[in-house]
Order: structure tokens, then sequence, then C-alpha cells
């Protein structure tokens, strides 16, 4: 009987064909697991996410000695506070983020949601705690982390459902996420940073200087990276119809692609000062990227 190829659902397209959000999610997780050497769970598998190695000093009695008849190894039970994870997803689903090329597969809200699924499902069947918040001009969504598969069901419903609407305010609604996030953990911030993005930099500061780990997915459609468009042009604000603009798409491409490259590398110099991980995303690219860069910032966490 042939092998299937599971490395195929890291490919956009391939998922985008698979009609539930929940089955996607699985897909590609077991896609990527396929891709590598070594299980991306190794160093926190399920058989040990409840234990640590046995330190000297660490009381005997905290010896799991039904794990040591099996390894012959000395491990000790991990206290709640070492063990659960909180990670929340910080999703912008704003109007910019609804945008997509006629040969794009998808959506970048939509390729948001695919990585946000699968890191939901990774996390969950970690055993740890996965949490969601969306917003635009205002918080949108709000869901407490837990770590429940029934958690996990609810949190699949909400994201196979979101549409984008409105345009995005950093500075009115990412103020807000603080008070939400009180035990330190991950933060995964998804957005295409278009808008006022020295206010979301300014909030993902803060959350650094409340100890959180922060990891910034920023995902643009390949258009809105290499501009390849011909002969005269109209160009529409996602985030406002009202800036429009008529221009000749091969006399300005450079400029618009130097522009890019600018923005792009400005906030991801910026957030290296604040200390988070950055990821430039396209919606072309390989969901292994996004899922690589989470779980080495996960298992810097420990």
């Amino acid at each position: 009987m042939p092998e299937v190829d599971l490395g195929k659902y890291l490919n956009p397209a391939v998922v985008n064909a698979i009609e539930r959000l929940d089955l996607q999610a699985k897909c590609i997780v077991e896609g990527f697991i396929a891709g590598r050497h070594r299980s991306p769970y190794h160093g926190f598998s399920s058989t040990f996410s409840e234990h640590r190695r046995y330190n000297s000093g660490d009381p005997i009695k905290d010896i799991d000695w039904n794990v040591y008849a099996k390894t012959e190894k000395h491990f000790v039970k991990k206290y709640e506070a070492e063990t659960d994870l909180q990670c929340h997803m910080i999703m912008d689903i704003s109007s910019s983020m609804g945008y997509k090329h006629e040969d794009s597969e998808v959506s970048k809200l939509d390729y948001g949601i695919f990585i946000a699924a699968a890191i939901s499902y990774m996390i969950t069947k970690q055993q740890d705690s996965i949490g969601l918040i969306t917003f635009d001009n205002e918080l949108c969504h709000y869901i407490r982390p837990k770590s429940k598969m029934t958690h996990l069901a609810k949190l699949i419903t909400i994201l196979s459902q979101i549409k984008t609407c409105r345009e995005t305010s950093f500075s009115s609604s990412l103020p807000n996420t603080l008070k939400l996030m009180k035990q330190k953990g991950l933060v995964v911030f998804i957005s295409d940073m278009l808008g006022d993005s020295e206010a979301a930099l300014q909030t993902l500061q803060m959350l650094r200087c409340k100890k959180h780990d922060v990891i910034v997915f920023q995902i643009l459609d390949e258009a809105e990276l290499k501009l390849p468009f011909k002969e005269m042009s109209h160009f529409i604000d996602t985030e406002n119809n009202d800036l429009q603009v008529k221009a000749k798409a091969e006399e300005i491409s450079q400029a618009y692609q130097d522009e890019i490259e600018t923005f792009t590398n400005g906030i991801k110099t910026e957030c290296e000062k604040i200390g988070a991980s950055y990821l430039l995303l396209s919606t072309s690219d390989s969901f292994d990227k996004a899922l690589s860069e989470f779980l080495l910032k996960r298992r810097s966490c420990f």
C-alpha cells in the first residue's frame, strides 16, 4: 500500500480544499510532524508532560517510582505552576486581513486562522491551555485559556466563523488585552501590522515587560510583497476605501517594494528590541515555517 504524503498538508492550497477547520488543523500538525526527523513533541511528550528530571536537592518523596520502573530514570512530578503553560493567541480580524489577490489560494485571515487552529490543536494535545483574543478597532472575542478537548472544539468553531469587517485601530483595541492576561505565558500575535503599528508594538512591549514570551507572525499576501500588477492600476486602501490612487504599476513597483521592505524590516527590528520573536509570512508559504518558530519559542518557556 503506498505511503500517504502527509507533507502535502503544509501547503495552503491543499488545506484550503478541506472543508472543516478541525480537520484542517489536524492535517497541518500531522503533516508537520511527518516532515521532521524527530518529533516536534520531543522534550514535552505526553508521557512526561507533567514530569521533569530529578535534580540534586529535590525531595526524594517527589520521585515518581512508576516512571522509574518503566525508564530506570528519576523523574519528579511538576507542580501545577510548572506544568500548565498558558498560551494566548491575539488575532487581527480587521478588513485588511481579508485581502486576497486573484492568484492567491487563501486570504491573510484564512492563513492566520489555519495557523491559530493548528497551534491550538498542538497546545491542547500537550495538555496546556490555549486562549483566543480577536480584534479590529475593538476587542471582538475573548476565550479564556483552557486545556480541554471540549474547549478546543469551541475555539475551533469560533475561528471557523470569523469574518473581517471594520478597519484596524491597534491603539483603541490592544491595550485592553493587557488586563486579560494576568498569568505570564506565551503570546502569539497574528496580524498584517497594517495601521497604527506603533501602537501595536507598544502593547507588545508591555506584554514583554509583564514577562510574557511573544511571537509575532506578520502575514502579507504575495501581491502585497511583490506588487505583480501590470499597466495602469487602481489601488484601494484595504483599511479605508476612501484612500485610492491610480498609477502605472510597473513604474512604481521598485519604489513600492523598497517601501514594503523598509516597513517589514522596521517591524522586525522593533520586535527584536523588545525581545519578541518575529516571522514574516506570505500566504503562499508552507505552514511549517510558522509551526517551527512556535515550537522553538514554546520550548524556551521551560
